[in-house]
């Protein structure tokens, strides 16, 4: 994983500071306004992680995987905008099931999957022109949905739809190769909150969710 991290920021700064005159042009000179709207798609590598969940005394080990997504989001000000961020993944789960509610006794454990949606309100925040480095944050939740079995697609009868509090926190580097064309390489670093509901009292309910994104944006508007 922290190989293609680094493959990716090291591409993304091979990049060339070309345009130089293009960059003029495109600024100030004619009085040309940024785009008002941007909407963007995205592909990226998320790591896995482990929820406990007390209502159905079960463990959900979740593993690696491909993550896919997108968002728009609305200009307030030079370099930041505003809006709505969606991802998807449909990773495998190691689904560990206990036979007491206090997740004790004997377990039974099954390949499973199951998709995760993560959907996010954004603040999204650029320095720089050509080369810029990129912050967000972000407020929503982490959306379960019932898990299958790997052998057969039947949805495990114990799971169902789960959403937790989720908040993320990306940095990474933008690169404009025009006014209203950025690509950006970015690392999320994410937080969830599950329900406490047959925990033990202490038990951590917080999950951390890594992922590093490619993204391409694309203004409208201006």
């Amino acid at each position: 994983m922290r190989r293609f991290t680094l493959a990716l920021f090291t591409i993304f700064l091979a990049l060339p500071l070309t345009g130089v005159g293009a960059q003029i042009i495109r600024g100030g000179r004619f009085g040309l306004r940024d785009p008002q709207t941007w909407v963007s798609a995205t592909f990226g590598w998320q790591e896995g992680w482990t929820v406990i969940d007390g209502s159905t005394a079960s463990r959900w080990d979740i593993g690696d995987t491909q993550q896919y997504g997108g968002s728009i989001e609305h200009a307030v000000a030079t370099g930041v905008t505003v809006g709505v961020r969606a991802t998807t993944s449909m990773p495998e789960v190691r689904y560990e099931q206990f036979n007491s509610p206090i997740l004790g006794g004997s377990a039974s454990v099954s390949p499973a999957e199951g998709r995760v949606t993560q959907a996010l309100g954004v603040v999204h925040v650029t320095s720089g022109r050509q080369l810029r480095s990129v912050f967000e944050l972000g407020l929503g939740t982490t959306i379960y949905s019932p898990m299958r079995f790997q052998s057969t697609g039947q949805t495990i009868s114990a799971s169902r739809t789960d959403t937790d509090f989720a908040f993320a926190f990306t940095y990474g580097l933008g690169y404009s190769f025009s006014r209203n064309v950025h690509v950006d390489v970015v690392q999320d670093l994410a937080t969830t909150v599950h329900q406490k509901t047959g925990l033990e009292a202490g038990e951590d309910r917080s999950a951390r969710i890594r992922s590093t994104r490619i993204v391409a944006r694309y203004g409208l508007g201006g």
